[in-house]
């Protein structure tokens, strides 16, 4: 397995690559620890060890009760991305955009309905770059309205994939070492900031959806228009190393002994590992995971008070059917209630983001692969969703979208008694009838049909989630929204 990242290290790296980029103006202050607490999702004593150490590098001044402010240094004044680091990155680059072209649209317009956008912390300051232009603040304000409008939708999966783009985009060099691309994208009679924020006040979210999927589309090409201009135009280009995009949700959380939870949650709910089965013996189980067997007990233990498994003295492990009384006291637990909630903000997210997915990948079906999966549809009790959505991660080849989706599959492992039990027939036989029928509409054709009926799947779980958690565990889930089609 991976090596675990630490709290701190996760939040230090991503705070110190927002100073190093230019995210944040020398003189400004960075959030207030109660914020970046419930942004990254851990304690004020690992923020403190944070700005400790920023403090130390020269990066922050911190003063008693007020925000750390960033220090002005001659090398923090300006992105430290050289034209040569561009050019090294621009097809990792161009990817992130297009990645976040097919996805930002359907997340902004979900987190802005009903949303006062006029009472939001940086509405203000981005209304003044709009009519101001980059010297009250560049690209800086509009990108923080972004998040508040994202964070006020209620999903904190959705504002942490926001922040990702923020900091993989590159924005600080385009906007303002780049006037190649000033020319091409932000020069114009109409202010990008105002037009971007007109539309997202916006009432209807059809309409919201098809503008801002074209401002996106022609921010990507700008983007692409720029790295190609910037290439002709440097007499040495340097090869291409590519940019690592990594997405982790887990971050912080990422515990060997819950990755195999999660995995093995997802093999028994598959059937891989069905009721009555043995698991593997314990020295199996580590030797498969790369864990010590302490660790596999430490799993073991944890689906057991889910009620997957239980173990026998002398005979192993057995997977048995999940008791509602015993998940039902298990629920009762925070920690337990927060994982049910990451886990419905999950569903939320693939509804959003699996549709673009699938129209993106439908093109990239043969028609071998079409007629195998047709073929493999004719097995019962098989969760035929599972196959579709592999297939179309083999065709997913944006990068930062594959990581996108990959982690978001494996946020959904976790909560497969929610969907499934007790009504697992009725449930699995009403999801493949859709899954067929999304096939069909794919072998004729229709993709746009095809990406519907795959989102619908994941829109009928999240409903049956919700009814599940209601009704079995009471769990509040009134604030749970099912996003519409858009």
């Amino acid at each position: 397995m991976k090596p675990q990242e630490t709290k701190f290290t996760f939040v230090y790296k991503e705070i110190r690559q927002c100073i190093l980029d230019g995210h944040v103006l020398p003189g400004s202050s960075l959030q207030s620890s109660r914020m970046l607490c419930d942004q990254f999702h851990v304690s004020r004593y690992t923020i403190n060890r944070v700005f400790d150490a920023l403090r130390k590098e020269g990066l922050i001044e911190i003063k008693p009760r007020l925000a750390p402010i960033v220090v002005s240094r001659k090398d923090t004044t300006k992105s430290t991305d050289s034209l040569s680091d561009i050019l090294k990155q621009k097809d990792s680059i161009l990817q992130v955009y297009q990645t976040f072209a097919l996805i930002m649209p359907s997340i902004q317009v979900f987190a802005s309905q009903d949303c006062d956008i006029e009472i939001m912390p940086h509405y203000k300051k981005a209304m003044k770059v709009s009519r101001l232009g980059l010297s009250a603040g560049g690209w800086r304000p509009p990108a923080n309205l972004g998040y508040d409008i994202i964070k006020a939708g209620g999903n904190s999966l959705l504002g942490e994939l926001y922040s990702t783009f923020v900091l993989y985009n590159k924005l600080t060099f385009f906007t303002e070492e780049c006037p190649y691309f000033s020319k091409q994208f932000l020069q114009g009679p109409v202010s990008v900031t105002g037009t971007i924020i007109d539309i997202l006040k916006g009432k209807d979210p059809s309409i919201k959806y098809k503008k801002l999927s074209n401002m996106y589309q022609k921010l990507t090409d700008s983007i692409e228009s720029t790295l190609k201009y910037l290439s002709d135009t440097t007499p040495k280009c340097p090869p291409q190393t590519g940019m690592l995009f990594t997405w982790n949700p887990m971050r912080g959380h990422d515990y060997h002994h819950s990755k195999i939870v999660d995995d093995l949650n997802l093999k028994i709910g598959l059937g891989e590992y069905s009721v009555g089965m043995y698991l593997p013996y314990e020295k199996q189980l580590a030797s498969q995971y790369g864990v010590s067997v302490s660790t596999i007990r430490k799993a073991l233990c944890e689906l057991s008070q889910r009620g997957f498994v239980k173990t026998l003295n002398g005979k192993g492990t057995i997977v048995i059917e999940p008791d509602d009384t015993r998940i039902h006291q298990l629920a009762l637990n925070s920690g337990y209630a927060e994982k049910a909630y990451r886990y419905l903000h999950a569903l939320q997210l693939m509804v959003l983001i699996i549709h673009p997915a699938a129209l993106d990948a439908a093109p990239r079906f043969t028609r071998s692969e079409l007629d195998e999966l047709a073929e493999k549809f004719t097995s019962p009790g098989s969760i035929y969703l599972a196959d579709i959505i592999k297939s179309i991660l083999k065709h997913t080849t944006l990068e930062p979208f594959y990581v996108i989706l990959s982690e978001t599959c494996r946020l959904l492992e976790w909560g497969h008694h929610f969907t499934y039990y007790k009504s697992r027939r009725h449930s699995l036989s009403h999801l493949n009838k859709q899954v067929i029928t999304a096939l069909q509409q794919l072998s004729e054709g229709n993709r746009s049909s095809f990406a519907d009926g795959i989102a619908d799947c994941y829109r009928y779980i999240l409903v049956r989630a919700k009814k599940n958690m209601l009704e079995k565990y009471k769990f509040n889930t009134a604030n749970i929204r099912v996003p519409e089609k858009y």
